[in-house]
């Protein structure tokens, strides 16, 4: 009788160890497909994005802004807060990439919903659009035409190069 419930047990193993192999295989395939898995990213004062992957300056991370992905928030990235009160990040309404070929990009609904605290006094658009393109996993062309409509309700038009 001990003698069927070990090899019971060899077979029970062996086929949750072929069904973790096939997940495995499963998450590589999808991943190949969808794009690299999502990350955190550094919003530096110089107008450039870099993955937190990357160690920064103690000068450089004192002026940095940390994106949470997960909560589309981003704080200071020399102290990361949690808690408090999270404002919206920028002051825009609309944000559309104009294309004179293919469709227009619109990421009104991703700008209307990132928080920031605290608040960036100057966040570029140029670098605001990067982020997306990354998060998104979309082609941004090098220069482009933003239309934006700011807190105010003033319509704007927007060269990038």
């Amino acid at each position: 009788m001990a003698e069927y419930v070990l090899d019971y047990s060899v077979y029970a193993n062996k086929a949750c160890d072929f069904a973790y192999q096939q997940v495995q295989n499963a998450v590589s395939a999808l991943r190949t497909f969808i794009g690299p898995e999502p990350q955190n990213y550094y919003l530096l004062a110089d107008g450039r994005v870099t993955p937190t992957n990357v160690t920064l300056p103690r000068d450089i991370l004192e002026n940095a802004f940390l994106f949470n992905y997960r909560k589309n928030r981003l704080t200071k990235a020399g102290e990361t807060l949690t808690e408090g009160r999270f404002k919206p990040a920028v002051p825009y309404l609309s944000v559309v990439i104009k294309q004179p070929l293919t469709t227009d990009i619109d990421l009104s609904e991703w700008v209307g919903e990132l928080r920031a605290n605290p608040v960036p006094e100057n966040l570029p658009l140029k670098q605001l659009v990067t982020l997306w393109s990354y998060i998104n996993n979309r082609y941004v062309p090098l220069s482009y035409t933003l239309e934006t409509i700011n807190s105010n309700g003033d319509y704007e038009t927007v060269t990038v190069e």
